[in-house]
């Protein structure tokens, strides 16, 4: 009896870890990752683009031109928000003499 309780619950483990990965591959799901590129498609009336760690996504344009490469972005299936900013390379001076 208890064998076949655990196969039982093994089952509805794996089921639902299966369930949610297919919920998951549908659509655009939860994307986190620095931004590695940005872009346009189809010219200045185009689709604006950002790449997270590789994969192209279709953003909004106010979000993309708040967004810089390198900032660390994440969408959480309804809304693009910036988690942390890029670092800023410091400022170059001139050499005292």
């Amino acid at each position: 009896m208890r064998g076949r309780m655990w196969m039982a619950l093994l089952f509805v483990a794996v089921l639902s870890a299966f369930a949610a990965d297919i919920s998951v591959g549908c659509g655009q799901g939860y994307v986190y990752g620095p931004v590695t590129q940005k872009f346009l498609t189809g010219g200045d009336t185009g689709d604006y683009m950002i790449a997270v760690s590789g994969t192209a996504y279709e953003v909004p344009l106010a979000f993309y031109q708040q967004v810089r490469v390198g900032d660390t972005v994440k969408f959480d299936g309804k809304a693009w928000s910036i988690i942390k900013r890029a670092e800023s390379p410091a400022p170059a001076t001139a050499p005292t003499p």
